[in-house]
């Protein structure tokens, strides 16, 4: 059996990596921040520390091709966010000559993570989405929006990484154009929120083959996430609802897309 290489290692990678290893799998931990929870954790057979990709993505993706060897020729390769499934993606032809790489070409994830082009299809699918205003004039979008309203980046790891945080949440104009201008060389959207309540937010989650086939699918209702509104799911319960499995299957059919994802409703 091949070996996985999840990465980065933090609070996704622990569970990749606990599910991995549950299955008789070798996990290989990456990270460039040695504290990152998947590191310290016994699902992990090795840990190491590796160039980020967002700092430096040629740098990384040479310290992959270096290490193949001590990885083991033909490992897998878990990217547990956005930009990281980027650098994997815009390097594919040079990485699957050592790694195997269980998702789309660069094509479909560039389509698939560009919030704007995805709130346009979601629309066009007849999937609810709220109110979402491109930020090329803020000053206009700030004046038309309902309030409270949010930033939020399409690239999130920059973003999080500068800020701290998924988004900004704005309650008047003179906020959203603030915040705007502090993540201007970001692309960002502005949004309405949407009042949901406690436990009103879900995730599906799903694997699709090369073929199209969906070979395995989960829903996932958040009943406590942090920050709250906004965050990271702390406590989830799994609740097969229809049309959230309706709803995901095809915004990911309508991509072509292949390989593991998480989608938000």
């Amino acid at each position: 059996m091949p070996k996985a290489l999840v990465f980065n290692c933090h609070i996704t990678g622990l569970a990749v990596a606990r599910s991995l290893a549950a299955h008789g799998v070798d996990v290989i931990a990456l990270d460039p921040d040695p504290r990152g929870l998947g590191q310290a954790s016994r699902a992990v057979s090795e840990r190491h520390k590796c160039p980020n990709p967002l700092e430096d993505e040629h740098g990384f993706v040479q310290y992959m091709l270096d290490n193949a060897r001590h990885f083991g020729e033909g490992a897998v390769l878990f990217p547990t966010n956005d930009e990281w499934v980027l650098a994997v993606a815009r390097y594919r032809s040079q990485l699957e000559t050592c790694y195997r790489i269980p998702f789309s070409e660069l094509s479909v994830i560039d389509a698939v993570l560009d919030k704007r082009r995805l709130y346009a299809d979601a629309h066009h699918l007849g999937i609810p989405i709220p109110r979402t205003y491109s930020l090329s004039d803020p000053k206009s979008v700030a004046k038309q929006i309902r309030y409270p309203a949010i930033v939020k980046p399409a690239e999130q790891r920059r973003f999080y990484d500068r800020f701290g945080v998924k988004v900004f949440r704005a309650d008047n104009a003179k906020e959203l154009t603030r915040f705007a201008e502090q993540a201007a060389d970001l692309a960002c959207v502005a949004q309405e929120i949407v009042d949901v309540p406690a436990g009103g937010f879900y995730s599906f989650c799903s694997y699709v083959a090369p073929d199209g086939e969906f070979r395995g699918a989960f829903v996932g209702r958040k009943l406590e996430q942090y920050p709250e509104g906004f965050g990271t799911g702390c406590l989830v319960v799994g609740e097969q609802v229809a049309d959230i499995v309706d709803r995901g299957r095809a915004i990911l059919r309508s991509y072509g897309y292949h390989g593991i994802s998480e989608v938000e409703f």
